[in-house]
């Protein structure tokens, strides 16, 4: 799986540590999804313009998929999550992306520079 928008300017990778203190089918079954059936295996979200927030949840959907073909989708809520009830699903959530063009994605960052900011 591969996030896309629409114009992929940058691309990257992401990782994540769950929460110490729930598991995504934890938040799934409190949402009235049967984790019997629907097994999370990760999630996704969309960020834009103007507070635009929007997440889900993947999960295998066991009674649809076979043993050598697991059968993947997304659930979403009609009553939307917030950004901070989706944060939360992780103790750590970090993001690189990078411009899609220039050769920079087999790299490591060389040095973490400050600027002290607080007086502008």
């Amino acid at each position: 799986m591969k996030a896309d928008v629409q114009y992929n300017d940058f691309v990257g990778t992401s990782a994540a540590d769950i929460s110490d203190f729930s598991h995504l089918n934890d938040f799934l079954s409190a949402r009235g999804v049967d984790t019997s059936r629907y097994d999370s295996i990760g999630a996704r979200f969309y960020a834009g313009y103007s507070h635009s927030f929007s997440a889900s949840i993947i999960c295998v959907d066991k009674e649809t998929s076979t043993p050598n073909n697991p059968y993947i989708v997304t659930i979403r809520f009609e009553n939307k999550f917030e950004k901070d009830e989706f944060f939360d699903l992780f103790k750590r959530f970090n993001v690189v992306i990078l411009k899609k063009y220039g050769g920079y994605k087999d790299r490591e960052i060389d040095e973490d520079i400050v600027f002290d900011d607080r007086e502008i």
